[in-house]
């Protein structure tokens, strides 16, 4: 069943492709679709360095940084779907980077909620309190 939907998939994106150009022209099609890998590549790269300096900080909070992985790997994801060859995947894209932040934070805080559930000390900093001397 998964190979029927991708083929159908891959189909559909070839027809919207062949449209385009029938429409736009080649030229148009190819500054398009590499406009959009560069694109895509660069998302993948920046967003990753931003998800992971975000991730640094709630960790040096003491926080689980479940919403910042969370949103890394969706701007990941579209910066996937954009690096993908077609114009249905590149829609899919930019629609999920602009309702992006308030579907990124509402996941995020769910997974985030079902990890504290599983694992409750997670959520706060463990402070460990003791005595330590030296041995001589």
């Amino acid at each position: 069943m998964p190979f029927i939907i991708l083929a159908l998939f891959i189909g559909l994106e070839t027809w919207g492709i062949l449209r385009v150009m029938e429409r736009f022209g080649g030229g148009f099609v190819l500054l398009w679709l590499l406009g959009a890998a560069v694109l895509g590549g660069w998302m993948i790269a920046s967003g990753g360095l931003t998800a992971l300096a975000r991730v640094r900080i709630a960790i040096s909070r003491g926080e689980l940084p479940a919403v910042e992985i969370f949103q890394g790997l969706i701007t990941a994801f579209a910066g996937l779907l954009l690096i993908l060859p077609g114009f249905i995947t590149d829609f899919l894209a930019v629609s999920l980077l602009i309702s992006g932040p308030g579907i990124k934070h509402r996941l995020g805080e769910r997974l985030s909620a079902t990890v504290s559930q599983a694992r409750p000390d997670l959520k706060k900093p463990v402070t460990l309190h003791g005595e330590y001397r030296r041995k001589p």
